[in-house]
């Protein structure tokens, strides 16, 4: 079992907010807020998703970790959490056993937040018809917000998997020869993110030529040609987090027209960088985008303009229409700067910023990408 000092995560926090909110205990049950909160990653609750896990958490208790029975052994070894209840699969469904946990606390007609973004309604209404008095009710914006604020080793998780990402996105740029195919790309940029400490790929979208003109486009037997574009948007997990970083290089010395685009992209991109401070929201660095990107005369059809990172690719605050969350020191933001003409060529930066009291620290300080990388 785990020592709970060494968790990642603010569990003392989220504690403090569950006792301090209107539920009489709250159901977690997202593969990500089960590894927030118990520090173990079980990876066929994503693989197969009838395996639920879910933690049961009222206030002023310790947490019950109800899961399957065949991952058991692993999480009472790798969990903090001492009190587990197994289901057996295909025998004693999860939300029976969810029913038990509830009655032996005393909240069968209880106020209950679960995350349902993401719990099936199958076992909604499972647990519903077991407890007809119970006031089931969302709580996603208390776990949010505690997931919000990185703590001190979740920053430094970032931190190192955005420097790993960046300098494999380095390594893969400067060994492109003309000719290879985008297979061969994507394979060499995949193994040299695992190389730099990922425990698996996220996502690994890095193209040539005209293929740069859509945003994630799968690898193809496109061959690179002298004077392409290259263009990488991928990620990794670290610890379970993800990396998510964007560089652009060029095979040969960018045009003019690039090099003049370019520009105009990396002034939008620190302008918007600079405004990631407290009180600041992401509705009001989306509309800054916008009227830059009308500035510089470049097109601006996109839904956000970068987001918050963790457990999750996309987090919140988001740097987007409507997102009216102020930001506040301890939370990381990445700025997502692109132009795409669809298959045609496309330009692209991503970086990951901690929020400050003062100016905002890049945490993706690996790969300087201030002009077009030349290989």
């Amino acid at each position: 079992m785990k020592d709970i000092s060494t968790i990642a995560g603010d569990i003392a926090g989220l504690r403090r907010a569950i006792d301090a909110s209107g539920f009489d205990a709250v159901i977690l049950c997202s593969p990500e807020n089960i590894k927030y909160v118990a520090d173990v990653q079980v990876d066929t609750m994503k693989s197969i998703r009838d395996r639920l896990g879910l933690i049961v958490w009222a206030k002023a208790r310790e947490p019950v970790f109800v899961l399957c029975q065949v991952e058991a052994g692993y999480v009472r070894k790798n969990s903090w959490i001492a009190d587990i209840r197994a289901y057996k699969e295909f025998v004693n469904p999860p939300m029976t056993v969810v029913e038990e946990v509830l009655r032996e606390l005393g909240l069968e007609s209880g106020r209950v937040g679960c995350k349902l973004e993401y719990l099936p309604g199958k076992y909604v209404l499972q647990l519903i018809a077991a407890l007809p008095k119970l006031k089931l009710e969302p709580c996603e914006a208390l776990i949010r917000r505690v997931r919000m604020f990185k703590t001190p080793r979740e920053i430094e998780i970032l931190r190192h998997g955005y420097r790993g990402t960046a300098s494999a996105m380095m390594a893969t740029y400067l060994g492109t020869q003309i000719g290879e195919d985008e297979w061969s790309l994507s394979r060499r940029l995949a193994a040299a993110i695992l190389h730099s400490g990922a425990e698996s790929i996220a996502f690994n979208h890095i193209n040539a030529g005209p293929n740069t003109g859509f945003p994630h486009a799968s690898p193809s037997d496109y061959r690179v040609k002298a004077g392409d574009i290259i263009k990488a948007d991928s990620g990794g997990f670290y610890q379970g987090y993800y990396s998510n970083v964007g560089r652009t290089g060029k095979m040969g010395k960018p045009t003019g027209e690039e090099r003049d685009t370019w520009k105009r992209l990396r002034e939008i991109h620190h302008s918007i960088i600079d405004m990631l401070r407290p009180g600041n929201t992401g509705q009001k660095l989306f509309e800054a985008a916008r009227v830059l990107h009308e500035k510089h005369k470049l097109p601006f059809p996109y839904a956000h303009n970068g987001h918050s990172i963790g457990l999750e690719v996309h987090e919140h605050p988001m740097v987007k229409p409507y997102e009216d969350i102020p930001y506040q020191a301890g939370m990381v933001s990445t700025v997502e700067t692109r132009v795409r003409e669809v298959g045609v060529k496309g330009l692209h930066m991503e970086d990951l910023l901690l929020i400050t009291d003062g100016a905002p620290v890049l945490l993706s300080d690996t790969f300087d990408n201030e002009e077009i990388l030349v290989i």
